[in-house]
């Protein structure tokens, strides 16, 4: 699946084009010119570079942490799936509440200080984490990691900006997101060779190489130069230093994307609950639109991005995100009383749809909230616009479970319902900041 849009190179040069006898241009096929092409894939600075090989890293040690993390809980720390759960959700909120001010002091203090300090942080929880043998230990456990997990992601965003630049920005963000998935599905693979030990050690040793990886990417982060010093909000006055919650626009714009970012839990939720409850599907096709969500990603998350640092081409992917859901939903309802191939075939079709607007989105919600956030408040902004996200994770499995799921076709209509309405809306929010006179 591709997106146009316009690509962040001139088709003018003279490494790409050739001119054939009758004067007409011609790809340049000569060695040169296809070195210059694979080159493009990555970003054109070397922070950028640095930045995708930290993402590698981090999601390495996520993968191996992830693939584990719930047998070690059980098995080795002795917790029931009900402490856990309990655990969990008092992360997020505690997630939730810490992220908007850990941005505010980012932009106080440097954006880069922080993100590294946050990376420390983790890697010292997570070794606390290792040799969790109670309810009350992981508890404290779970929301010292939730304090420092909801606030990277906006302040490795803003670093990114801070490092590369605006006009390469969203494309090393893409690049980061393809690596990252590459680093999920190598860590999973890694974790699960650990896991089939089956000894106390071997769980410990997942748990502790994720906090190996956190080190090691704050180690990395605080030598990656930036073309631009963050810290420059160093205004007095709490409320004067929340000026994001009181930006109507932003704070619509975080409502609207929470929306449509919604195919996060449609793909691990929803789409799984759907096939095993209400499809002649097989059940291990669970499996297989993880697997092909995932090499989606990997295979177009950059070309899909080009021109998203255009607010108007971000907000237009948005649009296209919105209307790629509405038609995941359509597709899921009319798999339900089919054959198991017919579902089969609807329900991989849908997740192809989801996995564009998964694209879609996550290219367009870059664009617009870099776009939309003041360049001496990028923390804090991209701090709030982290929390639809953050939302969506605690409202969108209720929704799906609750009233989507088990209300079948017209459940299915109903959301893809919201999504059409979404898109709709958002161009006409997300349109360009007015500059100053």
């Amino acid at each position: 699946m591709t997106a146009p849009g316009p690509a962040p190179h001139s088709t003018n040069d003279p490494e790409d084009i050739a001119v054939s006898a009758e004067g007409r241009p011609q790809p340049d096929t000569s060695a040169r010119a296809r070195l210059a092409r694979l080159t493009r894939v990555f970003p054109s600075t070397a922070a950028g570079n640095q930045l995708v090989f930290v993402a590698l890293i981090d999601s390495f040690g996520t993968g191996i942490f992830l693939s584990g993390s719930v047998i070690f809980l059980t098995r080795v720390a002795g917790l029931t799936g009900a402490q856990i759960g309990l655990g969990l959700s008092a992360a997020g909120i505690v997630g939730l509440i810490s992220t908007v001010p850990i941005g505010v002091v980012a932009d106080r203090i440097g954006t880069r200080k922080v993100l590294v300090a946050l990376q420390i942080w983790r890697a010292a929880w997570f070794v606390a984490y290792a040799y969790t043998g109670s309810f009350p230990f992981f508890l404290v456990v779970a929301c010292m990691l939730a304090m420092a997990e909801k606030a990277t992601g906006p302040l490795n965003q803003a670093v990114i900006a801070a490092a590369v630049g605006d006009n390469d920005r969203v494309r090393t963000m893409a690049l980061v997101r393809v690596v990252r998935n590459v680093g999920f599905s190598l860590g999973a693979l890694a974790g699960t060779t650990l896991v089939a030990l089956g000894s106390n050690a071997g769980f410990r040793s997942i748990i502790l190489t994720n906090a190996a990886s956190f080190l090691l990417a704050g180690i990395l982060l605080a030598r990656i130069p930036l073309l631009n010093p963050t810290a420059s909000a160093r205004r007095t006055g709490p409320w004067h230093s929340l000026a994001s919650l009181r930006d109507g626009r932003y704070l619509t714009l975080t409502g609207l994307n929470g929306i449509v970012v919604m195919h996060m839990t449609l793909l691990s939720v929803g789409i799984p609950l759907w096939i095993l409850t209400h499809t002649s599907a097989p059940p291990p096709l669970t499996g297989v639109i993880i697997l092909v969500n995932t090499v989606l990603v990997i295979l177009l998350q950059v070309r899909v991005s080009r021109g998203c640092d255009d607010i108007v081409v971000a907000s237009s992917r948005m649009r296209w995100a919105a209307g790629a859901l509405a038609g995941c939903c359509l597709l899921l309802g009319l798999s339900s009383g089919t054959t198991s191939v017919v579902a089969t075939g609807l329900i991989v079709a849908a997740v192809i749809l989801l996995t564009g607007a998964e694209m879609w989105q996550a290219a367009g919600s870059w664009g617009i909230s870099f776009e939309l956030a003041p360049p001496d408040r990028r923390g804090e902004y991209l701090s709030v616009f982290s929390l639809g996200t953050t939302l969506q994770s605690i409202v969108g499995p209720v929704l799906l479970t609750a009233l989507v799921v088990p209300h079948a076709t017209v459940g299915w209509l109903g959301l893809g319902a919201m999504f059409l309405v979404t898109g709709l809306i958002l161009p006409a929010v997300a349109t360009p900041r007015r500059q100053p006179a």
